[in-house]
């Protein structure tokens, strides 16, 4: 059994400290997108991740690699998807391997679909806590509880805060009834679009396709800067997603790309190792990323514009919802880059 890094001991020490929410939120996170299936198919799922999705998911020694190097980013580690909970029985080989080789994610990404009662939960919280996980994150919204009863997540939400505390619990704080009441705000659509409109989704993927219907347009030239997954804006650029110290989140997939939050590939390990990708910076992993962090999506719609014959849309609702459709018309020309189909 090896030692943690240094970058990885700092950030153990800093967990222990603050706990995984706080950590997390101070030094970014990183993670193994284990797969893009789900149990469910969340309207505003910026990866596209759904049932009918392709069963990939990581293999054990794979995700095990993966996790060697992402401890040495100096950031928070999990294993997200999709939803890594439909594979249990591998994704507990996983976490034992990790645990042997002392490089287990802090904490693991849910949407509650299988805490059908206690004893469940209860075994999968034994298993995380005796392989070394210290939390959970577990999502809470119109979209996920359209599928997900709200007992569930609640039931999640009360066990794994008694595990872990509450320091390490990344989830909706709500009150019980405010959760419930999640099922009715989906399924009514005035409540809907209100929502939605005071809590505007990236416009990437499945929320692209199924919510900004609900946003209003604005002219092309006066697209407001918006606020990224991390930092505000402060012009037309979208520098600060892919800035290594300042990305909010980075991924690696199934298919050992690299990738942003979300469907921008920043390299893939099978020919590159991911400290390199970090290395020489995001902004600067391809020409999509460069035109991305300096002129942001009006310069990537420019560019499409002139090679391609992308028409330029004169109304959109956000920054987002014109890089998304932008990459869309871009992909059969760069699929190594724009990718990979889940997410379009």
């Amino acid at each position: 059994m090896t030692e943690p890094s240094e970058a990885h001991a700092r950030v153990d020490a800093l967990v222990d400290q603050v706990g995984v929410v706080a950590a997390g939120g101070q030094l970014g996170v990183a993670a193994l997108l284990y797969t893009y299936q789900c149990t469910i198919a969340c309207r505003h799922c910026c990866f596209g991740c759904a049932t009918d999705r392709p069963h990939a998911h990581m293999s054990t020694p794979q995700a095990v690699g993966h996790l060697h190097a992402l401890h040495e980013l100096g950031r928070v580690i999990h294993i997200a998807g999709g939803e890594c909970m439909m594979y249990w029985d591998d994704l507990r080989s996983v976490l034992e391997q990790a645990h042997a080789e002392r490089v287990e994610p802090h904490f693991i990404e849910t949407n509650c679909s299988f805490a059908t009662d206690d004893a469940v939960v209860a075994e999968r919280l034994d298993v995380l806590e005796a392989n070394g996980v210290v939390g959970l994150l577990m999502s809470a919204d119109p979209y996920h509880q359209a599928f997900v009863p709200p007992e569930r997540f609640l039931r999640v939400r009360r066990m794994a805060r008694e595990r872990f505390g509450p320091e390490n619990v990344w989830c909706a704080g709500g009150s019980d009834d405010e959760v419930s009441d999640l099922v009715s705000i989906g399924a009514d659509e005035a409540r809907l679009r209100e929502y939605v409109r005071a809590h505007p989704p990236r416009m990437v993927g499945t929320a692209h396709r199924k919510l900004r219907q609900y946003l209003d347009a604005v002219p092309v030239d006066r697209i407001p800067p918006g606020h990224g997954w991390r930092f505000a804006h402060d012009g037309s650029d979208c520098g600060v997603e892919f800035d290594a110290e300042r990305i909010w989140e980075v991924h690696i997939d199934p298919y050992n790309n690299v990738q942003t939050n979300c469907g921008v590939i920043l390299g893939n390990t099978d020919s590159i190792g991911l400290a390199e990708v970090m290395a020489r910076g995001p902004a600067n992993a391809n020409f999509v990323t460069k035109l991305l962090a300096e002129g942001g999506p009006v310069a990537l719609a420019e560019y499409a514009r002139d090679k391609h014959g992308f028409i330029i849309p004169s109304e959109v609702v956000s920054k987002c919802d014109l890089c998304y459709n932008v990459r869309k018309f871009l992909r059969p020309f760069h699929p190594e880059i724009l990718g990979p189909a889940e997410v379009y």
